[in-house]
């Protein structure tokens, strides 16, 4: 996407946001709305997307770095709108939030397409994009809706007194069968939900770890290149200079080139790394999958098998060896021991009969095994002295170091240290950096999933509803006599909301303590699923309790917005009528 589609974009997006405000507002002032209110709510939240973009410029950090700090933004400042609306107008203005909030995604979205870059589906800024308004939206009508309860009549001396009794007890009698049965379904709704959202992310989350863990072991947590992108000479100080480093634990140069492998039935295309095979091993845990063969099979002594015209009365000379991945053996039908050859799409020799790509012979005396198809299909190895006699490069030459890290996940601190010691010739590429389009879309999967199964639970908020409507309907009498004592509105509104958030939060905290039982379960004892299809023995799971607490706190603020609804309108009932009604 060019520039000036960006900035074309944008302004179709500001003008649909001008051509949205005036049938919204007029939406607005048809319920009563105040217009000083809306530009209130829309200043706060513009006031949220500007500091978040503020923040995240003068850290240096993208939105894909720092999640924590987005999300706290963006339910921080939508919350903060909800309790100054509640605040000033002390009513429930849902009118001026839904017009403001429903401006400021007007105007975020004309800031993702007027910033600099491409926005692809997984990125993380159109991740945000599709779900923090469901979560602005619920964060500021907690606060919208909390702002009320605490500020509609003035001050409140006591926060919670007599409601929290009578909500009990409303909750808890037993004089109709029909809204008892209600409430159950509720709390079995609510419980089910949650233990169904955090089993998926737990899945999810294992196959997004398992694919992590074989990414590192199949490749270097980091790559020191050339900045131009080629092969460079190797120093005897750039290995000295980099481990003293103390996030670099160890370091290895490797040479890498694009060729084709003919083996004794097919041919197929893949990447071949010269590596040292001493100091290799210490940064790549590729050979420690080994199923056949040695990493000691390399180190023999390799020497060209290329013909020239001494060859034919020269000594017959070992043929160099290499290590493939088993995918690689089986679409080349060779085994240990058979002979494999490489050819080189760019790099040619003289023949008598003109040029010819150039071939290479090898033995194979190992196969690997990572369980990662991409790597276990693609990848050889083979010694540096017999890459560079392949690839024609001078003897010190080398494409880059492979670095093992102190910690896999901090790759910021050895990219700054790259970047001090060894100068602006070179750049690191982290296993973050290869295969952020794959991990941006397990992530995207990940929102998506949970967004989809959230919905369950916005269906057993539904029967949250019913069952508070269904108790508004019975209680009227009650709600009357308690008005007529002098019970004020927001404290009718409290016992509801109370009896709301206690189905709520009982299936809640049911749901989350069973989804982690039964995850723990799964990591326990397993659950096996064919290999041959997903590489994998049995399905991974992860469970993260921070994806616990995220999964019962949206469940609760769910609850809690759902149930403001039939608390709001219980409050609004007259005594007469409920006297009447009774």
């Amino acid at each position: 996407m060019s520039e000036n589609s960006l900035v074309i974009g944008g302004a179709l997006a500001l003008l649909l946001n001008g051509l949205l405000a005036l049938p919204l507002l007029r939406w607005m002032r048809a319920r009563g709305g105040q217009l000083r209110a809306v530009v209130l709510a829309n200043g706060v939240l513009l006031s949220g997307l500007l500091a978040l973009a503020a923040t995240l410029h003068q850290t240096g950090l993208s939105m894909e770095q720092a999640p924590v700090i987005t999300w706290a933004f963006i339910s921080g400042f939508s919350l903060l709108a909800g309790l100054l609306l509640a605040k000033t107008s002390r009513r429930m203005a849902s009118a001026e939030f839904g017009v403001a909030f429903v401006l400021s995604i007007e105007v975020a979205t004309a800031m993702l397409l007027v910033s600099s870059g491409e926005h692809a589906m997984a990125s993380a800024p159109v991740r945000t994009l599709l779900v923090g308004p469901a979560v602005g939206a619920l964060w500021g009508y907690f606060g919208l809706s909390f702002g009320y309860l605490a500020w509609a009549n003035g001050p409140r001396t006591t926060w919670l007194g007599y409601e929290a009794m009578i909500g009990r007890r409303f909750l808890l009698s037993k004089s109709s069968s029909a809204v008892s049965t209600v409430t159950t379904i509720s709390v079995v709704g609510v419980a089910l939900g949650v233990w169904l959202v955090i089993i998926s992310l737990a899945i999810l989350g294992g196959f997004e770890s398992d694919l992590q863990r074989k990414i590192i072991g199949a490749n270097a947590h980091a790559q020191v290149k050339a900045a131009r992108g080629e092969g460079f000479p190797l120093q005897p100080d750039h290995e000295k200079t980099l481990l003293a480093s103390p996030s670099i634990a160890s370091a290895s140069p490797f040479i890498e080139g694009e060729v084709a492998f003919a083996g004794n039935a097919n041919y197929v295309g893949g990447l071949l790394l010269g590596v040292d095979p001493a100091k290799s091993s210490q940064v790549l845990d590729v050979f420690q999958t080994m199923v056949s063969g040695s990493l000691a099979g390399l180190t023999r002594e390799s020497v060209s098998a290329e013909a020239d015209p001494s060859a034919e009365f020269a000594a017959p000379a070992p043929i160099p060896g290499v290590i493939l991945g088993v995918e690689m053996a089986k679409s080349l039908n060779v085994v240990l021991g058979d002979r494999v050859n490489v050819i080189s799409p760019v790099l040619e020799v003289l023949t008598p009969f003109g040029p010819a790509p150039r071939i290479l012979g090898f033995e194979v005396v190992g196969i690997f095994d990572t369980r990662m198809y991409e790597y276990d299909a693609r990848y050889a190895y083979i010694t540096l002295e017999s890459a560079r006699r392949f690839f024609m490069l001078p003897p010190s030459e080398v494409t880059g170091l492979h670095l093992k890290l102190s910690d896999p996940e901090a790759v910021a601190p050895a990219a700054n240290y790259v970047q001090a010691h060894l100068g602006a010739e070179f750049a690191t590429e982290d296993w973050m950096q290869r295969n952020q389009t794959l991990f941006s879309a397990l992530k995207l999967e990940r929102i998506i999933a949970f967004v989809v199964l959230a919905f369950i639970i916005l269906v057993a908020s539904f029967s949250i509803v019913n069952t508070l409507t269904m108790s508004i309907i019975e209680k009227q009498k009650e709600i009357a006599i308690l008005r007529t004592m002098g019970a004020h509105s927001t404290g009718i509104m409290k016992l509801f909301l109370i009896q709301g958030m206690l189905i709520g939060g009982f299936g809640a905290l049911l749901g989350g303590a069973a989804g982690s039982l039964s995850a723990l379960g799964l990591q326990r004892f397993g659950l096996w699923i064919p290999n041959d299809v997903y590489y994998i023995d049995s399905l991974p799971v992860n469970l993260e309790n921070a994806d616990v607490v995220m999964v019962v706190l949206a469940a609760l603020l769910i609850v809690w917005d759902f149930a403001v609804f039939p608390a709001f309108r219980g409050a609004q009932l007259q005594p007469v009528e409920g006297l009447r009604e009774g």
